[in-house]
């Protein structure tokens, strides 16, 4: 029988998409948990006893309080390669999206969609297909027209705004001075539309 585990900070959802998953789905629940350290915890003790203990799909909140649910998507890709991954998100904006994707995930779907959308993705993305919620696409393919007219260097400095990392982290990871990073900052203000960072926020991440 195909497994599923679920990351979800809020209690009553996470209990609520077991409950979900298992009735429609007809799937067996490896675990659950609220945060990032508790569902690598848990995942490396399946992992223990064996690769045939994981889970087959992780179904994922992006915001788990103070974690990261795209950090945690990053490390379940890297070190569990044959876990399929469903972000389950409130926030479904296509600057998020994309990032969502890029990182390996398997599938989007946003929580205000039907349960059967739920159903449908997890139920797609077990047989080997990628599924991206139907309303969501159209805003996607316009994001990537705007984001391939940045330039290489703007696009990375732009993802991570959409990481919400501040100018000093930036200047940090790339190794480059805070002025340039001023720069970029213009640049991608004036090729997107956006007054300043809270607006690119808001347009494209939540």
């Amino acid at each position: 029988m195909k497994t599923f585990f679920v990351v979800e900070d809020h209690t009553v959802t996470n209990i609520g998409l077991v409950q979900l998953i298992t009735q429609k789905n007809g799937l067996e629940c490896a675990g659950s948990a609220i945060s990032k350290s508790e569902a690598l915890e848990k995942i490396k003790i399946l992992a223990d006893d064996g690769t045939d203990n994981l889970p087959d799909i992780l179904i994922l909140d992006l915001f788990l309080g103070e974690d990261s649910g795209l950090d945690l998507l990053r490390q379940v890709r890297a070190e569990y390669p044959s876990i399929k991954v469903l972000v389950y998100s409130m926030y479904a904006k296509p600057g998020i999206l994309s990032l969502v994707l890029e990182a390996g995930a398997h599938g989007f779907v946003e929580k205000s969609a039907p349960e059967s959308v739920l159903i449908t993705a997890i139920k797609n993305i077990l047989t080997g297909e990628t599924f991206v919620q139907q309303n969501l696409v159209s805003p996607l393919f316009t994001y990537k027209t705007m984001f391939d007219g940045l330039t290489k260097q703007e696009q990375i400095v732009f993802k991570k705004i959409l990481e919400r990392k501040s100018k000093a982290q930036i200047a940090e990871e790339l190794n480059i001075i805070p002025r340039s990073v001023d720069n970029y900052f213009t640049h991608i203000f004036e090729k997107t539309g956006c007054k300043n960072v809270q607006e690119i926020i808001s347009k494209f991440r939540e």
